[in-house]
This record gives C-alpha cells, structure tokens and sequence, in this order.
C-alpha cells in the first residue's frame, strides 16, 4: 500500500512537472511588448526654443541667444513622443535646465533616455593653427599671437590657417583658407545671436626663448604625438619655435638666447642607450651644439625615448638608462582612460613641477593626473623598475646621482631630474618624463580636463628651469 502511494505521488510530480514546463516553452514571450517606438518628435521650451533632436546620439539640444540666463526655470510648451508612448516630463512642467536633463520615454517594455541639454549660443575660438604654428588665443581681449621663425619660409602675404570653435558657429573667412599675416588680421565667428570678432597678431623671431626639436623639417611632417606636444609648446611657451635637428648642428637655429630645449620622441622604445643612439641620428650630430648649450646653463625637458639624451649630455652615466621600456608605433593607441584614468604619484607633491595640479575627488593627495575618460594612449615608456640594481628611490638617487620626481603605481620611477652642469638642481637642470601617460595625442575623441595638467605641468617646468 506504502509503495502504491509513493508511485501514485510520483507519477502526480512528473505530470505537474511537464504541464510546467510547456506552459513556460509555450508563453516565454508573451508578456514583452516591444511593438511601439520611444521617439521624441517634437519638444519646445517657453514657446519659442525648440529642441533639434539627434535620435542617434539620444540628444535634445535646445538652443537659447548668448545672454539668456533662465535657464533654471523654463517651460515646456511642446512635446511630441511616439503613440503610445509616456515620458518623463509633461508640457507645462518648470523644469531647471542649468545641468542637462534626462527625459525617459516608455512604450509598453521598450524604453530609452534622451539628455536635454540647453546651450547658450557661443562663438568662441579654441584653436588657432598658421602653416603648422599653433597660436596663442587670449579670451579676455579675443586675440591670437603666433610666433613665426624668421627663417621659417612661411609666405606671410598668402598664409593658409586653421581654425576650431564653438560646436555651432562658423567661422569667416573659412577655416582652411589663405590670408594676409603681414598685419593684423581679423577672423569673426558667429553662432546666431553670438559673435566674436579676434585678431591675429604674427610676431617674426629670429632668437627663439625655448625650441621644440625633431627631425622633420617643420611641425605637420612630425609623427601625430611629437606633432601634438610641438604646437602646444610653440603655442603657449611665448618666444618659442619649432626647429628640426638639422638646424641646430649646421647652427642655422640661433641658440643666442635660448633657454630651454624640448625633445620628445615617440618611437619604439630602446632597451639600452646604444639602441637611442643608432636611431636618433639628427639628435646624435647635433650633440656638440647641444652639450655646449647645456654647459652654458641652458635647460632640457626629455619625453618618451629622448630620456636617453641625458646620457648623451653627460649628465647621466651613459651605462645606467632606463629598464622598463615597453610600447612604441604610430601612435595608434592602445589603452582606452576609464572613469578614474591612471595616473602617478609624486614623491613630494610641493616640488614646484607639481604646481597647480587639478586634483581628481577622493584620490590621494600625491596622485597626479594627465588624462580624461575616453583618452587612448600610445603607452610607450622608458622609465626605471625598481629592481636590481635599484631596491628603492634612494639607491636610483645615489646611482644615478640624480632625484626621483614621480612613480607608477607598480612602484616604477616615471619622472626625475637631473642637475645642471653647475652641479645643482633647477636652472639649467633636465627634466626627464619616462611615463606612458606623458601623452599629447589621443585618437579618440574626449572632454579636456585632466590633461590640462599637461601643459600646467610643462609652464611649471619651463619657469623651474629657466629662473
């Protein structure tokens, strides 16, 4: 009787089991509905802003004239969604459009978010390019100083420029187009109710107070990174100037009252001194100038690979070079930045290189930051792992009879700096950036934050090492 009851609840369990099971193989899509669409149509703010909507990019922007300053409390007077569909906001709501909003749309199971931004129209000037020479662009006074080599053989009279602004305003004449540098010229930039008139100024320099080098003939001809990290320097270093490495040992570049010498190189890195020295040639015949420039105060900051010219000069052994190099291409990159990008760490975060840093949230306080989320870097390194014969900073300072700037966190020196020829740290000193986020170029597209601290890092290093 016993097993006739157990064989009777068995065979009950296994037909429950199979009644379950079919339901769920018959009916496991018929509670989804996706039929409908989530598509914002139409939306107007105070009866008169209306959104252009970019469905791909899940964007509304609302466009609003360059002194409006309502922005926190607006009214939506029109909005048009799919049929069917519900949405977030309403007409008639205030909404504070100070930040960008999100509007969420439903229509049955489906869903999607649009970011409602409202931008004031603004014609502003973000870069200025002249024949391959960045320009110094003033926002308080909405002018634009180029410094041009005498000797650069840049037509003055017929001159071609580039220009980059504000998202929505174009620019006249056009981007691209030839002009008239000889005196001052006027480019104007318009984004409806915005309009920026700057003027160009081009000041000829025969004496440049600090020089980018490389081995192109002129800036456009150097690799995408070297090329970067040149219109930065010629741009924002005033008196600055491009020369290639031929300039400098046929001494047709004046060094006279130069005071400061920049040398990145994105290249593969080198293993040892010797595999620097066999492939940086235009470097190499140039030495005798260069050790007589150092010898004579005159300052170097070294990036990537060109950390190896130290030996070169003499201010290193020229048997102790970097033992952790890695990386190397066309720039291409290959380490996409993610919300907290890497970064490194300064031994003494007062050293004046680290001036005026911005700092990311909650990070430590020697952390330092070059790069932004979506930033694609090279990852190229020359720098110094800590492992024989350097068991921490202080056996590299005593080895190298040099100081330890900055470290990885795997503990690797990523930054340091060697003495002047007088034998002391500062004027006339070099600095050397052996870190793969010493980075100037990114392939990919992203906001500029964190990599200010790039070029705030070279205006500290330039006022270190030169006064």
């Amino acid at each position: 009787m016993k097993k006739n009851i157990i064989h009777t609840i068995t065979v009950i369990c296994y037909c429950l089991l199979v009644i379950v099971f079919t339901a769920c193989s018959d009916d496991h899509t018929g509670s989804i509905d996706v039929s409908g669409s989530c598509l914002v149509e139409k939306f107007v703010l105070n009866g008169q802003y209306e959104g252009q909507i970019n469905t791909e990019k899940r964007l509304v922007k609302v466009k609003v004239p360059v002194d409006f300053n309502q922005k926190s409390n607006m009214e939506i007077t029109s909005l048009a969604v799919s049929a069917g569909a519900e949405a977030n906001m309403k007409v008639g709501d205030h909404v504070n459009f100070d930040g960008d909003r999100t509007l969420h749309i439903s229509n049955g199971d489906l869903v999607m978010d649009y970011q409602v931004s409202v931008r004031n129209d603004e014609a502003l000037m973000s870069l200025f390019i002249l024949e391959g020479v960045k320009g110094a662009i003033n926002q308080q006074d909405k002018t634009v100083n180029v410094s041009v080599m005498a000797n650069s053989g840049i037509d003055l009279t017929n001159a071609t420029f580039e220009v980059e602004c504000s998202e929505d305003a174009t620019c006249s004449p056009a981007s691209g187009t030839k002009g008239n540098f000889t005196e001052p010229f006027q480019i104007t930039l318009n984004d409806n109710t915005a309009t920026t008139v700057y003027t160009v100024y081009v000041t000829l320099i025969s004496n440049p107070v600090a020089i980018f080098v490389g081995d192109a003939e002129n800036i456009e001809q150097l690799n995408d990174e070297e090329k970067a990290a040149a219109k930065w320097f010629t741009g924002n270093i005033e008196g600055s100037a491009y020369s290639s490495w031929d300039m400098i040992a046929s001494g047709s570049m004046s060094l006279d009252e130069c005071k400061l010498i920049f040398f990145h190189r994105h290249s593969p890195a080198y293993g040892n001194y010797n595999g620097f020295a066999e492939a940086a040639t235009g470097a190499m015949a140039a030495l005798p100038k260069m050790k007589e420039f150092w010898k004579n105060g005159g300052a170097f900051v070294l990036g990537r690979s060109a950390v190896n010219y130290a030996n070169a000069l003499g201010a290193m052994p020229v048997d102790v070079f970097p033992n952790n190099c890695w990386g190397g291409g066309g720039g291409e990159g290959s380490d996409l930045m993610g919300d907290d990008p890497w970064h490194f760490f300064a031994y003494d975060i007062n050293h004046p290189l680290w001036k005026n840093m911005k700092t990311y949230p909650g990070a430590p306080d020697d952390a330092v930051y070059t790069l932004d989320n979506g930033y694609t870097i090279c990852n190229t390194t020359s720098q110094f792992a800590l492992w024989a014969p350097y068991g921490g900073v202080e056996d590299f300072n005593n080895i190298t009879g040099n100081r330890g700037l900055a470290h990885g966190g795997d503990g690797a020196i990523v930054v340091w700096e060697l003495k002047a020829a007088d034998g002391n740290y500062g004027k006339g000193g070099i600095i050397c950036f052996g870190s793969g986020l010493f980075d100037w170029n990114s392939p990919t597209s992203y906001t500029s934050n964190y990599h200010d601290n790039m070029g705030q890092i070279m205006l500290n290093a330039f006022d270190y090492l030169t006064k």
